[in-house]
């Protein structure tokens, strides 16, 4: 695993029309868990080891478009991916984020923190380098992410 340079500003904003959560595009082997109504999965482009995001199966854009019952899953799983990353990787903190910016598709970001959180979040959160990841090392972080999850109660 090695950090890269990266220009976020390069990405396509991604609408409802070319949505890859609603196409169903998502590496499978990159996905941590699912069920009807959420997907978690590696992020494509990882600043830090374990990033994931978690998305509604429908597609909604802003979080106020949510039903109660649909935002309660969403944070209980959150919840218990961010424990899971947590135990497998021993960050200094797991951080969530939804912002809706790039992808319009509504998703959270949970991000492990492994150095000072206030002086680098920035540089996570933008993306400044990336980590190139072998399939191996994408296959290892899922499985010991998988293997911590199923270790919590049931979801």
């Amino acid at each position: 695993m090695k950090e890269k340079q990266f220009d976020i500003s390069k990405l396509k904003r991604v609408t409802k029309e070319d949505c890859f959560i609603c196409k169903n595009q998502i590496e499978t082997k990159g996905i941590i868990y699912q069920d009807k109504k959420v997907i978690a999965f590696l992020d494509i482009n990882p600043p830090t080891k374990g990033y994931t995001l978690l998305a509604l199966r429908k597609h909604k854009e802003d979080i106020t478009e949510l039903s109660e019952e649909e935002y309660f899953d969403m944070q209980r799983v959150l919840f218990r991916i961010s424990k899971a990353i947590k135990k497998a990787f021993n960050p200094k903190r797991v951080v969530l984020l939804q912002t809706g910016g790039l992808v319009t598709h509504l998703h959270f970001h949970i991000i492990p923190m492994y150095k000072d959180v206030y002086s680098n979040f920035l540089d996570v959160l933008s993306k400044k380098s990336i980590l190139e990841l072998s399939k191996e090392e994408k296959k290892e972080i899922v499985s010991k992410i998988k293997e911590n999850l199923e270790s919590e109660t049931t979801l």
